[in-house]
């Protein structure tokens, strides 16, 4: 009788397998304690092909975190989408909220990754790569541009607001992240201030911006077109 080749997953499922285990093994190993091969038997996938698919272990992880920011991303656009008028600022501390949801469940993961930048500087680079990539999405589907070097200052600048808010994350087990919450506010209006006094932020307006403008910076010192 022949076989129904329909049910025998597809090498893109595959790799997701691939790239779950290796998450799931980040959790209670140290990185360079995971080889492929336990990747490979947790995830039910031949070595040789999990080899092809994935390349290394430090790949499947990245691709995890890859997969787990565009959730954060497509999740924020449809909050965005319901929010109404609000202004950039609050979209940008939205998006960057509910990445640090999505990844709440995921602390061992990232204390593991935290050690492993020590001696791996290369993982370090690409875990910042990572980051800059979700921050830009976020100014840009927030209404920021992110264009030209006050742009590449404005991204840069949110980075840094990620990193300093991460150290409070960690070890925030409130239900609704309440010191994570408020340590981004404060960070956020501190970049902001920065920004203003830099000329980071652009002088144009949004519709309901003019009488907070004169206080300096736009509504939440952000450029609010």
């Amino acid at each position: 009788m022949p076989q129904d080749k329909s049910a025998a997953p597809s090498p893109d499922q595959q790799l997701v397998a691939l790239a779950d285990a290796a998450w799931s093994l980040l959790a209670t190993h140290h990185i360079d304690r995971i080889d492929l091969a336990m990747v490979a038997q947790l995830a039910a996938v031949p070595h040789g092909l999990a080899a092809a698919l994935g390349g290394s272990v430090q790949r499947l992880v990245l691709a995890k975190m890859a997969q787990l920011d565009r959730q954060a991303i497509i999740e924020t656009y449809a909050d965005i989408e319901d929010a109404g008028d609000v202004s950039i600022r609050e979209k940008i501390t939205e998006g960057l909220l509910h990445r640090f949801e999505v990844y709440a469940p995921y602390r061992a993961q990232i204390t593991a990754l935290n050690q492993a930048i020590r001696a791996h500087p290369e993982l370090a680079m690409r875990l910042l790569d990572g980051l800059e990539s979700v921050v830009r999405r976020i100014l840009v589907m927030s209404g920021d541009d992110a264009k030209g070097i006050t742009g590449m200052m404005r991204v840069k600048g949110v980075i840094g607001v990620c990193l300093a808010v991460g150290r409070v994350w960690m070890t925030d087990d409130s239900p609704d992240l309440a010191a994570t919450m408020k340590a981004l506010d404060q960070r956020m209006q501190q970049a902001a201030e920065w920004g203003t006094s830099l000329r980071v932020f652009g002088r144009r307006r949004a519709p309901n911006d003019d009488a907070d403008d004169q206080n300096g910076g736009g509504r939440y010192g952000v450029d609010n077109d």
